[in-house]
């Protein structure tokens, strides 16, 4: 077992090594994704967005744009750092309310 997990974190450290400069790749699905979410962002396979939001621009106050806010918390955090505080904080605040990541992504994707 202890083999094993120590074969888990150099997998993804290997991963967040590879993919943490890498470009974020848009995914438009074409079903809705389940409860109030409209995208997500899973690194290091990329943004994906519910197909209607297709036409909407990548300009301030934009899913997209949001969703880019969060690859590049993913660019500057790594991979395990990523989804540890990501989780972490989800546990602790909830998906929206005072979860910084979801604070600052809102902050920096909205129209000044």
């Amino acid at each position: 077992m202890k083999t094993l997990t120590i074969y888990f974190f150099v997998f993804c450290f290997t991963i967040g090594l590879i993919s943490q400069n890498k470009k974020e790749r848009v995914i438009y699905l074409p079903f809705d994704i389940p409860g109030k979410q409209m995208a997500a962002t899973i690194p290091p396979f990329g943004i994906f967005i519910e197909n209607k939001y297709k036409s909407e621009s990548c300009g301030c106050g934009s899913i997209l744009s949001h969703e880019k806010i969060h690859w590049d918390q993913y660019k500057r955090l790594g991979l395990i750092g990523f989804y540890y505080q990501y989780i972490s904080q989800y546990l602790k605040h909830g998906r929206i309310h005072n979860h910084w990541m979801e604070v600052e992504a809102r902050k920096l994707s909205e129209c000044k």
